[in-house]
């Protein structure tokens, strides 16, 4: 007999019409006995206490806030830190987009297996539906624009989620995350069914903005990231990885961590001069591996001077500079490949001209296997 199904809920920064909309569903549930874990990681505040009452007016949800906005959105992390703790014997991942079925929850009883993990058929709704439900919420005769596979809503034994170590936390931003956690499930030795009965339905939205990650924007963007998250994806999958986690998994920061980063014992800055900025991330920083330290690159003036630009049109030798944009990509992938670990806040200024980067090496894991 199951004891309780968990229903986790990954957020930050999204409207909360469709929080309110997706929980409505699930409090219509035939099947009563399941919880949700909604948890925030990092949203600004403006969004964080909105959600947070939102979610506080259902009886089976619980909030919590993880993480803090000057780390970069890791839906990895979020969920990862619900499952580590997950006191029921399944889980389900779950999306704010998603409404769910009154009879959701009793199939999803059904078809709970300890050997297995199920994907689930997802109705995508048009903008105007979208509207039409979050003001009046009716299932009924409901239209869809399209029908997909999903990925990402998942029933799984906490059990096979616990011996690949959770949702690889390289994952960041948007892609692949959720197809990389399924393939490694099925290389544990799970097996994988797919529920063809039309249970879910995606709220509309605008598609994640790929061409907006080539240019600099406050919130941080790093170019290809999709593609770089879908090559990880595949090259687990061609050496057949099962843990990719250190067994300290599911571990987050917090908003009095933020606060520690406050306090730098090193301050560096730096013109956007291509030859320091390399040099400071591929040598300088590991000279402070027990400080925090905070990185400060500003764009010259010189850089976009008419002299600077005569010199680069006749040919003349002058120092390489990189665009304020560069100067986020080179950061951003040292995030992703060294610092995603550690306590760390990255900022870009309104006006686009100066990029923070603080980190605490002294957070640094001691157990990376």
């Amino acid at each position: 007999m199951i004891n309780e199904i968990q229903i986790i809920f990954a957020y930050r920064n999204r409207d909360t019409a469709r929080v309110r909309l997706s929980l409505e569903s699930l409090r219509l549930q035939t099947y009563k006995n399941f919880k949700v874990v909604f948890i925030d990681y990092g949203s600004q505040d403006v969004y964080a206490q909105g959600v947070k009452n939102i979610v506080n007016e259902f009886e089976f949800a619980t909030y919590f806030y993880v993480g803090h906005p000057g780390l970069l959105w890791n839906k990895s992390k979020a969920l990862n830190y619900v499952i580590k703790k997950a006191q029921s014997e399944f889980i389900i991942t779950a999306d704010v987009d998603v409404i769910f079925t009154e009879h959701f929850m009793e199939s999803a009883l059904r078809l709970a297996q300890p050997n297995s993990f199920s994907l689930f058929k997802i109705g995508y709704l048009s903008k105007q539906v979208t509207k039409q439900q979050q003001q009046q919420f009716n299932l009924n005769q409901i239209q869809t624009s399209h029908i997909e596979d999903t990925f990402g809503i998942a029933l799984f034994p906490k059990k096979a989620l616990e011996t690949v170590r959770g949702l690889d936390e390289f994952f960041h931003f948007y892609g692949s995350e959720d197809e990389d956690l399924n393939q490694r499930v099925q290389m544990a030795g799970y097996k994988l069914k797919r529920c063809d009965e039309l249970m879910l339905y995606h709220q509309w939205h605008v598609r994640y903005p790929k061409k907006q990650d080539n240019v600099l924007h406050i919130h941080p963007r790093l170019t290809n990231v999709v593609r770089l998250n879908q090559r990880h994806f595949l090259w687990h999958k061609a050496h057949c990885k099962v843990q990719t986690n250190p067994k300290s998994w599911g571990n987050c920061y917090s908003k009095a961590d933020l606060k520690s980063l406050e306090r730098p014992d090193i301050i560096i800055q730096l013109d956007n001069i291509l030859a320091h900025v390399e040099h400071c991330f591929g040598v300088v920083l590991a000279h402070h591996s027990n400080s925090i330290v905070q990185i400060i690159v500003s764009e010259a003036p010189y850089y976009k001077s008419l002299k600077y630009k005569l010199k680069q049109a006749l040919g003349k030798q002058t120092q390489s500079y990189m665009t304020m944009k560069a100067v986020n990509d080179l950061i951003l992938k040292e995030i992703l490949y060294r610092y995603r670990d550690m306590n760390y806040a990255y900022k870009v200024t309104e006006n686009l001209k100066h990029i923070y980067f603080t980190i605490d090496f002294k957070t640094r894991p001691d157990d990376q296997n």
